[in-house]
């Protein structure tokens, strides 16, 4: 089990650990639903540490990332993360990412459970004098999320992130150490996400705890992106998925080339065996990651909404019951319990 390099400051303000990707992390510090209203409400704080970021550095960086993610580099100018995903030849998703043009280099935000797999995929693919540095084999990585993120990060730690638009990223000097700072999140609330050396990281995290932000584990991470929609790898999102089945089509760029790209022009104007929707429970019951769908197919993830006060969930059904309104039945120990097909984000 790996240790994040904030584990024994979790450990000191008694938070419940958890293995999580290859991790001990935090699911929680005082509560799930404490720490997701203090997301929704004001501001908390996550060590995401567990995740990968990877730089990109050589002549050819650029084209590299290019042909290995299907969403365009050049849709934004210099420093502004744009979301993507690593196909396999088949289309298939490998992860989901979040990059940008990085000065001469590229930055890539990986998921922890993927950071291998991707290291070995850029191997087989075929680097050609590309570099790339796993930052986070000594650097740690914070967000920090919430509708008074960016006033509180200001307020802590100096740092001037309202002169910053949302995604954009940059280097930034933070109590002395040399941070990368991003202005993206994974809750649907205002934030932003540091990458800081090892060194450093104890001193700034506790920085932001003893100015009022609320520490926040995992399980506050997962109801809050949730409810805004967000997918999560190895449950909306794997090998066995495309593109084409998900809410994100739009990263799919056909007028370059990357890898998956000939499978998928070849599916594209298909019908999709399965699709993503968003469901609402109007049975008793919460459907979980699996759970068959009677009608054909499954839940992605699914919970009880603190902030909706209602089950929710994330699914893969047949197009025909794609619709605003469908019901469909899930499969919830041993009865068929209907939930219906509602807009995402949920409200």
């Amino acid at each position: 089990m790996k240790e994040t390099f904030l584990n024994k400051n979790h450990k000191t303000r008694g938070a419940k650990m958890v293995p999580f990707a290859g991790y001990e992390m935090p699911v929680w510090f005082s509560s799930l639903k404490e720490e997701h209203f203090a997301v929704r409400k004001s501001v908390g704080a996550f060590d995401i540490s567990h995740m990968g970021v990877l730089i990109f550095s050589g002549p050819n960086a650029r084209s590299f990332v290019q042909k290995v993610s299907c969403n365009n580099l050049e849709k934004h100018d210099t420093d502004k993360m744009i979301y993507s995903m690593i196909l396999n030849e088949a289309g298939g998703i490998l992860d989901d990412v979040m990059m940008a043009t990085f000065g001469e280099r590229v930055i890539m935000v990986v998921n922890s459970s993927n950071k291998e797999k991707l290291m070995s995929w850029f191997e087989t693919v075929g680097l050609d004098g590309v570099e790339v540095e796993n930052v986070s084999e000594t650097h740690g990585f914070i967000a920090v999320q919430g509708p008074e993120s960016i006033e509180a990060c200001e307020k802590a730690l100096s740092v001037p992130l309202s002169n910053y638009k949302p995604f954009e990223v940059w280097a930034q000097d933070i109590l002395g150490a040399n941070c990368i700072v991003m202005r993206t999140g994974y809750t649907g609330e205002l934030g932003c996400e540091i990458v800081i050396p090892k060194a450093e990281i104890d001193r700034i995290w506790d920085g932001l705890i003893e100015s009022g932000i609320t520490p926040c584990g995992l399980g506050a991470r997962d109801t809050l992106r949730l409810e805004a929609g967000l997918p999560l790898y190895g449950q909306e999102l794997s090998e066995s998925i495309t593109p084409l089945n998900t809410r994100y089509k739009w990263v799919l760029d056909f007028n370059k080339e990357f890898i998956g790209k000939t499978k998928l022009v070849e599916q594209k104007d298909q019908a999709q065996e399965l699709v993503t929707v968003g469901l609402e429970m109007i049975d008793k019951g919460v459907a979980r990651s699996h759970y068959k769908i009677q009608e054909g197919g499954e839940v992605c993830s699914g919970t009880m909404s603190p902030s909706l006060e209602k089950c929710i969930a994330m699914a893969l059904v047949r197009p025909e019951e794609s619709e605003l309104g469908s019901t469909v039945h899930v499969e919830i120990r041993g009865k068929a319990c209907a939930a219906k097909v509602v807009k995402v984000p949920f409200s």
